[in-house]
């Protein structure tokens, strides 16, 4: 799909799911909703924001070693860089300007990086479906997901398919690469059979550098690091969704164990919906699937909508802002990033 058409349907998916968030709610109670927030606490979200961009720099770096050893102090303004562009770019191109500025940057495969990025997306999706697990050990989650199921027009079991699924079989496709990369090469050798002979060397020539992103995932100990650092990327960023439900007060409707398990839905609900074709930072997606799970928890609209605003707000504001004063410090503008971030 060309870049043109891929802005266009994402821009279309954002604004219908916007559509139907703003006709769910009181536009004037939920500003005075807002207006009423403790805003105290949003600075120390803020803190166990970074602290989850701290630990996905990290997570990076473990995976990016076997290709080349870059400092967790290097790829921090990289993978900053990454989400900024993630979040004023549709349908998460973001992922290929990270790939090109660290190919830039530190002289690596824009390729294999790309592909450290896809092993990413999939562990962030096992890791959220892994706290959709722990918050059913004390909030009812079927009966969540058949409201989900309901307002969508499907069946919770399909939806819980579609869920888990496409992260799982990513998973075995990157395993299976990683441990017969010669046997992929071949299979793609023999379905360009019937292209002219430069570009089928090219394209198994571009897939050897993409499988190079997943050697690590032949190495059992750093794969295990891999995946349990994914842990505290998530864990910081669900103390965030705490804080500030803290200070709208979403802890009145739970008991203190029921809150913990509200929040990790929450946040794994949220992000896996930014999965979907939506403009930039994942807007409309997040705030649907955001207000929809705390409703069908027991909130009042209202209060589930100006949170998910305020939340959404931080999540993008400040690592935006971040960004663009590294961006401005390497004097790059987000319009060279666009033209320039073709994978090579």
């Amino acid at each position: 799909m060309s870049q043109s058409r891929r802005f266009w349907l994402a821009l279309l998916v954002s604004s219908v799911l916007l559509a139907i968030f703003v006709t769910r709610i009181d536009i004037r109670e939920t500003a005075k909703i807002i207006g009423q927030a403790n805003y105290l606490l949003i600075p120390i979200s803020l803190i166990a924001y970074f602290i989850a961009v701290f630990f996905r720099s990290l997570r990076w770096k473990y995976l990016l070693f076997p290709i080349k050893n870059v400092p967790t102090i290097k790829l921090f303004p990289i993978v900053v860089i990454g989400y900024m562009a993630n979040n004023v770019l549709p349908a998460r191109l973001g992922e290929f300007v990270r790939a090109y500025y660290i190919g830039e940057k530190e002289q690596v495969s824009k390729l294999a990086s790309l592909a450290t990025i896809a092993i990413e997306r999939v562990l962030d999706g096992i890791t959220l479906l892994f706290f959709i697990l722990a918050a059913s050990l004390v909030l009812p989650v079927v009966q969540v997901l058949q409201g989900i199921g309901i307002k969508a027009g499907i069946s919770w079991m399909i939806l819980t398919m579609l869920l888990s699924l496409p992260f799982l079989i990513a998973a075995l496709a990157m395993i299976l690469a990683a441990f017969y990369p010669d046997k992929l090469q071949t299979f793609i050798s023999k379905m360009t059979c019937f292209l002219p002979q430069n570009m089928r060397f090219k394209i198994v020539e571009l897939v050897k550098l993409f499988i190079e992103g997943f050697m690590v995932l032949r190495d059992p100990s750093r794969l295990l690091s891999v995946f349990l650092l994914s842990l505290p990327v998530w864990i910081s960023e669900a103390v965030m969704y705490y804080i500030v439900g803290l200070a709208f007060g979403l802890n009145d409707y739970f008991s203190a164990t029921e809150f913990i398990g509200a929040i990790l839905l929450v946040t794994a609900a949220s992000n896996l919906a930014t999965s979907l074709p939506a403009a930039g930072g994942g807007i409309g997606s997040f705030e649907v699937a955001s207000s929809i799970t705390l409703g069908l928890l027991g909130v009042d609209t209202d209060l589930s909508a100006a949170y998910t605003i305020v939340l959404h707000l931080s999540l993008l504001l400040p690592v935006t802002l971040l960004g663009m004063v590294y961006l401005w410090a390497d004097k790059i503008s987000v319009t060279q990033l666009v033209r320039y971030s073709k994978v090579k």
